[in-house]
């Protein structure tokens, strides 16, 4: 009986040995986070930002009366399209017309007493004040008709290039003011997009480059042929035109509602990880790696973000695996187990 009492303790003590090595063994499993990851892998990157434009005609002028004078003849229709030099309208020239007849008659006399006078100089026939004296002539009535043929030329209107007109206010008949209002001349074959970025953007800016114009359901494409080379120092915005080529059967028209939508900033070698990896707080941004089975919290600088991603200037590399769940109970250096990467 003595010696059963021994043997059973030995027993005892080596169940319970075992028991409490396991229990040791599952509480060291137990302590290891399960947690998911992402691979950061390097990927070309760009944001896109959207901004307000404004679409102006090609070529746009508002034809004023160049003098007063009677309208006598209108030769348009208003809103059709015309021709570079095509006449438009005409005022009352015809007092300049009449005076050019005389001038022109005046301008053949003294060429011809010109030409006499200068023939006698020659035998002493005349003097030289005489000759120089119907060369001024000459000179002051070629003045004259000049400024008559100027007159005449003004008051007959014409279009300075090709393009659609507008409308008119007027009838024949009406005395037109220097400075009155004819009508307004487009050229709409293209459209000019005028909009302005940050400064922060002038790297994204540059002479070729394609932006999408959205006009109400429309998005199409125009060319970046202007960049103002000097930033506005009340807004600190780059002024930026492109132009839009315009279809026949397009309805878009000069002062309609634009958006411009402009890809920024492209990196070629982007570090971008889901936005839930990133761990906020009013210091600093952190992210937490898995590096052999444990966790570790590195402090992270982010740029530009989209919808389900942040851009990561510095703080992780390329190859890293980064911790998306488990935030909330991860420490640095703790024990993890990964689930799944993506």
């Amino acid at each position: 009986m003595k010696k059963i009492i021994p043997f059973i303790i030995a027993i005892t003590l080596a169940t319970t040995s075992c028991n409490n090595n396991e229990a040791a063994t599952k509480a060291g499993v137990a302590s290891a986070l399960q947690v998911e990851a992402y691979r950061v892998i390097a990927q070309p990157f760009s944001n896109e930002l959207l901004t307000t434009a404004q679409l102006m005609a090609e070529e746009q002028v508002e034809l004023m009366a160049p003098m007063a004078g009677q309208v006598l003849t209108i030769y348009f229709k208003e809103g059709e399209k015309v021709a570079k030099g095509q006449k438009l309208i005409r005022l009352d020239d015809r007092s300049w017309k009449a005076q050019l007849v005389g001038v022109n008659a005046e301008l053949d006399a003294a060429q011809k007493d010109y030409d006499r006078k200068k023939e006698l100089l020659s035998v002493e026939g005349s003097s030289q004040e005489e000759v120089d004296n119907a060369l001024s002539q000459i000179e002051i009535l070629k003045s004259q008709l000049q400024q008559l043929q100027i007159n005449i030329s003004l008051a007959n209107v014409s279009a300075p290039f090709s393009g659609q007109l507008g409308m008119r206010d007027f009838s024949e008949g009406a005395f037109l003011k220097q400075g009155d209002l004819i009508t307004t001349l487009s050229a709409n074959k293209q459209l000019k997009v005028d909009f302005n970025l940050a400064q922060t953007h002038s790297k994204s800016i540059e002479i070729g480059k394609t932006v999408l114009v959205l006009v109400g359901q429309d998005t199409l494409e125009a060319k970046i042929y202007a960049v103002n080379p000097v930033v506005d120092v009340q807004t600190r915005t780059i002024n930026v035109r492109a132009l839009l080529e315009r279809k026949e059967n397009n309805s878009i028209m000069p002062g309609a509602f634009a958006e411009v939508l402009i890809t920024t900033n492209l990196i070629d070698d982007a570090l971008l990880i889901p936005t839930q990896a990133v761990v906020p707080s009013i210091a600093e941004q952190t992210v937490y790696v898995y590096k052999n089975g444990k966790a570790v919290r590195k402090v992270v600088v982010i740029g530009d973000r989209t919808a389900d991603k942040v851009h990561i200037v510095s703080g992780i590399f390329d190859g890293d695996t980064v911790l998306t769940t488990g935030l909330l109970a991860v420490k640095d250096g703790m024990d993890l187990e990964i689930q799944s990467i993506k």
